[in-house]
C-alpha cells in the first residue's frame, strides 16, 4: 500500500464501448478494457478475443521481406553459405537458434556469430564481417540488430565483403543501412501495421515468408513458435495484437517442445510444463538465457537451444544456471552501490530523471538494476559504467517518458545509442556525463508533463461489488496471457465495507479479507501487504484494486479478488480522459472529442448496421407506412429517398478469402502514406471505428455518416481538401458531392448499384477490398432485414407470448439472435411488427422508447402474400442478392 499513489480511472472512449457492446454483445467492462488497450475496430476486437494463427498478418507486407526471400533462396539454390549474426540477450539467442534451425532444414551450410558483450558490444562490427567473409560466408543475415549499423554496412561493401540481410526491431535511425535487404517494422516506409514485433518476432516472419516462398517441402513455420515465444516474453515487448497470438500459441508449443534444449533449461528452472505461462517464461527461463550474455558468452545460449542430444543439453542448462546465479550476485552488489549513492545525495533524485556511474559497475546487469531503481524511485534510471575515457550505460523508464527520443535529443553528446521507449543502451565519453545528465533532465522538464512522474495506479475501471460475477471473470480470462502492455486488468471498488481482515500465509505475510456492499460479499487477497494490517483493519470502509479472478477450494470454485492495492475509503481519485489520438477525430469533426459517440447515438440502433437500411425505409414506406421505429429515431430519415446514380462502366468485384488477411492492415498498407483517401463503408459504426484506428496508426482521418451535422461535415471538407485530414471515411449515402478524393478505398460491400456509383463514377484510382466473407455477412443482414416465413413465425411466437402492453424490444431481438439469426436488431422487429399488422395479427404504435403492442384474435390463417412490407422485404432481398451475384467471381 503506497498513500502518495494517485488512484486514476482510464476512461474509454464512449463510441467505442459504443460499438463494442453492440456488436460483440460484450459487457461494459471488458468493452472498456479493450478500447483502453489501443483496440479501436471490431475486427482487432474479435481477433483479441477469438483469433487464431490466421490473424496473423502477411509477413510479404513487411519493406524488403520480397529482397530478403529471394536473395535468402538465391543462397540456398547455390549452397552459399549463411552466418546468422545476433544480439546477446534472449531475444537475440532465441532468434539465432530459429533461423539456423530454418537454414539448416533447408540444407543450407549455417553457422552463427554472437558478439561478446564485453569485449566488443551490441551490433555489426567490422571486424566481424571480415572475419566472416574469410571464413567463406557469401550472405550475413542479422536478427535482433543491424538498424543502425550504417557505417559498417557501407564499409562492408567498399570491400566487396559477404551480402547482409538485416532483421531487426529497434528504432531505425534518420537513414537505414545500404544492405541487400532492411526488414524492419518501424522502418518509416514500411506499410507493416504491427510495429511491436520483438527481434524473434520478426525472425519467425522471414520464416514464415522463405517456407511459402519454398513450398511445403520445407515444413511449417509454425514448428518455432516455441522459440518465438520465449524471444517474444523475455524481451517485454507490448503484449498485444501480433505479439499475444505469438505467445497464446506458442505457450503450448513451449510446453510440449520437442527441444532438449529447452526441456533441460525448464527442469535446472524448475518450471513444470503443465502449469508453464508468461510469468514462469519471464522470471524462470528468460534470465538463464540472459545471463549468458550478460556475466558470459550468449553463444553458450544459441547452442543449448540448438542442442540435440539431452546430455549435453543438461550440461548447458546447467552451465546458464550458474550462470544466472553469478548475475545475481553481481546485481546484488551493483544495487546496493547505487543505493548508497542515491542515500548519501539525495539531490540525485532531485530530476526528473537519475543519471548514476561507477567504473566498478558491470555492464550485463546494468539494465536489470535500473529496472529495480526504477520501481523504488518512479524516475527513468540511466547507469553507467566507467572504462577509461568511455562510459557504456544501459537505461529503463517509466510509462510516458519515452527513453529512445529522449536520447534521440541529447543525441549530440553521445557515441552511440539505440533501443526503443522503455530501455536503451549507450555509450558516451566521460567528460561529458554531466553535460548529459543536465540535458536529460532538461528535456524532461521541457517537454514530459509533470503528471508522467507522479505514480499511481491505473484503474481499467470502477465497479460495484455486485457486478464482479463469475461471468465478468470468465470475460476478463478472454483477456490472456497477460505480459507488458497487456496486463491482468485492474478494476475498484469505491467505499466498500470491511467485514474482516486477517493475517494469512504460512507466515502471515498476507492480508485475507471480506467486503461487501449493497448485500454483495466477496473474498479477497492481499499478497505481501499484512505490513498494512493495523491501518486497514481499522478502517470501517476500504477503496481496493483488484484483479477479479477464480479462486478453486475442495472442488468449489468462487470469485475472489486478488488485491493490488487497498486504503481507507476517501482518499483521491483522478478520472482520466480517453487516451490516444481519439480526441483528435472529434475535434476534426469540430465539436469536441464527444462528436463520435454523439454523431452514432444520433442515428440510434441502425448505427452498427449496413448504412443501406435508411434508404430502404423509404422503400418501404413507397409500399407501407407501417415500417416505423420509436419516435426518437425516426426523425433522422426524413426527406425522399436517395438519388439514383445509375450504373457506370466501373463494376467492384468481390474477391475470395485469403487465409491471414486482415482488412485494416490491408487499408493501412494502401493508404499509409499521401492524402486524398476517400474509405467508403456501410455502417456508421464503422465510419467512426475505422476513422480511430487510422487515427492510431498515424495518419489524420476523420469520419461522415448520417449522425454527422451538416456544420461538420463543411469543416471536414475543408480540412480534406487542404490534407489535414488525410482519410475521409464515409457510408456510401453520405459521400459529399464536392469531394474530389486521389484513391477511394471500397472498404465494405455496397448493397446496391446506387449506392457504388458515385465512388465508380468519381475517376480517382479505385481499390474494393471486400471478400466473400463480407458477402455472407451481407446475405445475414439482408436476412435481418426481411425475415422469410419461418423466422417471422419464431419471431411471432415470442412476441405473442409476452401479451398486450409494452414489448421488450432488447429481449426479443435477443431470442432472434439465439435461435440463429445472427444479426437480428430493432430494424427486425421492427419489420416483422409491420408484417403482422399488415396481416391483421395485432396493432402496435411507437412510444419515444419502444413499441407498445395489442394482439388481435386470430380467427384463420393468414396468407404472408398480402403483406405489403412482406412483399416489398422480399423485392429488397432480390435485388439486393441479384446486384451481387454480378460483383461475385
Amino acid at each position: 500500500m503506497n498513500k502518495r499513489k494517485v488512484w486514476r480511472v482510464r476512461a474509454a472512449d464512449p463510441a467505442l464501448l459504443y460499438i463494442f457492446q453492440h456488436e460483440l454483445g460484450v459487457s461494459p467492462v471488458l468493452a472498456g478494457i479493450m478500447a483502453n488497450r489501443g483496440i479501436t475496430t471490431v475486427e482487432e476486437a474479435r481477433l483479441f478475443l477469438e483469433g487464431g494463427l490466421d490473424g496473423l498478418h502477411d509477413p510479404l507486407l513487411m519493406a524488403d521481406m520480397g529482397k530478403a526471400v529471394r536473395r535468402i533462396r538465391a543462397a540456398l539454390d547455390s549452397g552459399e553459405k549463411i552466418l546468422v549474426y545476433g544480439d546477446y540477450d534472449a531475444d537475440g539467442v532465441t532468434a539465432t537458434a530459429l533461423l539456423v534451425k530454418l537454414f539448416t532444414r533447408l540444407g543450407a551450410p549455417v553457422g552463427f556469430y554472437i558478439p561478446h558483450r564485453i569485449e566488443e558490444g551490441y551490433g555489426l562490427h567490422t571486424e566481424a564481417l571480415r572475419r566472416a567473409g574469410r571464413e567463406g560466408y557469401g550472405l550475413v543475415v542479422t536478427v535482433d540488430c543491424g538498424i543502425s549499423a550504417i557505417e559498417e554496412v557501407a564499409l562492408n561493401r567498399a570491400e566487396c565483403g559477404p551480402d547482409i540481410v538485416i532483421t531487426d526491431h529497434h528504432q531505425p535511425p534518420g537513414e537505414i543501412p545500404a544492405a541487400a535487404a532492411v526488414i524492419n517494422p518501424k522502418r518509416a516506409d514500411c506499410p507493416y501495421p504491427f510495429k511491436e514485433l520483438a527481434g524473434v518476432g520478426v525472425a519467425l516472419k522471414l520464416a514464415r515468408a522463405l517456407l511459402e516462398h519454398c513450398g511445403p517441402g520445407g515444413g511449417d513455420w509454425t514448428d518455432y513458435l516455441d522459440l518465438a515465444c520465449l524471444g517474444t516474453v523475455a524481451d517485454i515487448v507490448p503484449l498485444t495484437a501480433e505479439n499475444r497470438i505469438i505467445v497464446r500459441y506458442g505457450l503450448p508449443a513451449l510446453a510440449g517442445t520437442g527441444s532438449p534444449g529447452i526441456r533441460a533449461l525448464m527442469e535446472v528452472s524448475g518450471v513444470k510444463p503443465d502449469r508453464l505461462d508468461v510469468r514462469e517464461v519471464g522470471f524462470a527461463l528468460a534470465p538463464r538465457l540472459n545471463a549468458a550474455g550478460r556475466v558470459g558468452d550468449a553463444a553458450r545460449a544459441v547452442e543449448l537451444l540448438l542442442a540435440g542430444d539431452p546430455e549435453e543439453a543438461w550440461e548447458l542448462a546447467s552451465l546458464l544456471h550458474r550462470g544466472n546465479q553469478e548475475r545475481q550476485r553481481i546485481e546484488s552488489l551493483v544495487l546496493a552501490e547505487a543505493m548508497g549513492m542515491l542515500d548519501a545525495d539525495p539531490s540525485l533524485t532531485d530530476g526528473r530523471v537519475i543519471v548514476l556511474s561507477s567504473p566498478r559497475w558491470h555492464p550485463g546487469v546494468l539494465g536489470i538494476v535500473a529496472s529495480r531503481l526504477v520501481d523504488r524511485y518512479y524516475r527513468p534510471v540511466l547507469l553507467i559504467t566507467l572504462d577509461g575515457a568511455e562510459g557504456k550505460g544501459s537505461g529503463r523508464s517509466i510509462s510516458g517518458f519515452h527513453l529512445y527520443d529522449a536520447l534521440t535529443h541529447c543525441g549530440d553528446l553521445l557515441n552511440k545509442f539505440g533501443g526503443h521507449a522503455q530501455a536503451v543502451g549507450f555509450s558516451l565519453p566521460v567528460d561529458r556525463l554531466a553535460s548529459f545528465r543536465e540535458a536529460l533532465n532538461q528535456y524532461a522538464d521541457s517537454y514530459i508533463d509533470g503528471e508522467t512522474f507522479v505514480p499511481g495506479v491505473d484503474l481499467d475501471a470502477t465497479v460495484p461489488l455486485k457486478d464482479i460475477t463469475d461471468g465478468l471473470v470468465e470475460e476478463i480470462q478472454m483477456l490472456a496471457p497477460f505480459g507488458y502492455c497487456n496486463p491482468g486488468p485492474v478494476l475498484a471498488c469505491r467505499g466498500v465495507a470491511l467485514l474482516s481482515c486477517r493475517e494469512a500465509g504460512r507466515n502471515g505475510e498476507h492480508l485475507k479479507m471480506t467486503v461487501g456492499e449493497d448485500g454483495a460479499v466477496l473474498e479477497g487477497i492481499a499478497f505481501r501487504m499484512a505490513s498494512s494490517i493495523n491501518e486497514i483493519a481499522a478502517a470501517s470502509e476500504v477503496d481496493l484494486a483488484f484483479f477479479p479472478s477464480f479462486n478453486t477450494w475442495k472442488g468449489r470454485r468462487s470469485v475472489q479478488l486478488e488485491v493490488k492495492e487497498i486504503r481507507p475509503a476517501g482518499g483521491g481519485w483522478r478520472n482520466e480522459p480517453p487516451g490516444g489520438r481519439s480526441a483528435g477525430i472529434g475535434v476534426l469533426c469540430g465539436t469536441g472529442p464527444r462528436t463520435p459517440v454523439e454523431s452514432l447515438r444520433r442515428v440510434g440502433p441502425l448505427a452498427l448496421v449496413p448504412e443501406f437500411i435508411p434508404a430502404v425505409l423509404h422503400r418501404y414506406r413507397e409500399k407501407s407506412d407501417r415500417f416505423i421505429y420509436p419516435g426518437r429515431y425516426l426523425q433522422y430519415f426524413p426527406g425522399p429517398a436517395p438519388a439514383d446514380y445509375g450504373q457506370t462502366g466501373r463494376r467492384p468485384r468481390i474477391m475470395k478469402d485469403r487465409p491471414g488477411e486482415y482488412r485494416p492492415a490491408r487499408l493501412y498498407s494502401l493508404i499509409h502514406r499521401g492524402c486524398g483517401n476517400l474509405v467508403l463503408v456501410n455502417s456508421p459504426g464503422r465510419a467512426v471505428e475505422l476513422a480511430f484506428f487510422l487515427n492510431r496508426a498515424g495518419i489524420p482521418a476523420a469520419f461522415v455518416h448520417p449522425g454527422v451535422l451538416p456544420g461538420e461535415t463543411g469543416l471536414l471538407m475543408e480540412s480534406f481538401s487542404s490534407g489535414a485530414v488525410g482519410a475521409l471515411v464515409c457510408t456510401y449515402g453520405s459521400m459529399p458531392a464536392d469531394v474530389n478524393p486521389r484513391r477511394i478505398v471500397l472498404y465494405d460491400l455496397p448493397y446496391s448499384p446506387e449506392e457504388a456509383g458515385p465512388a465508380l463514377g468519381a475517376g480517382a484510382e479505385c481499390h474494393p477490398l471486400f471478400k466473400e466473407s463480407d458477402l455472407r455477412a451481407g446475405l445475414e443482414y439482408l436476412e435481418s432485414l426481411a425475415p422469410g416465413r419461418d423466422r417471422l413465425a419464431e419471431l411471432y411466437i415470442r412476441i405473442r407470448a409476452g401479451g398486450s402492453g409494452c414489448l421488450d424490444s432488447g429481449q426479443v431481438v435477443e431470442f432472434m439472435r439465439r435461435r440463429g439469426l445472427s444479426r437480428a436488431g430493432l430494424h427486425t422487429l421492427a419489420f416483422g411488427l409491420a408484417v403482422f399488422a399488415d396481416l391483421g395479427l395485432l396493432e402496435y404504435c411507437c412510444e419515444e422508447d419502444g413499441y407498445r403492442v395489442m394482439h388481435s384474435a386470430v380467427n384463420g390463417k393468414r396468407e404472408l402474400s398480402t403483406s405489403a412490407t412482406f412483399a416489398a422485404g422480399r423485392e429488397i432481398r432480390l435485388n439486393t442478392e441479384e446486384w451481387w451475384k454480378s460483383l461475385y467471381i
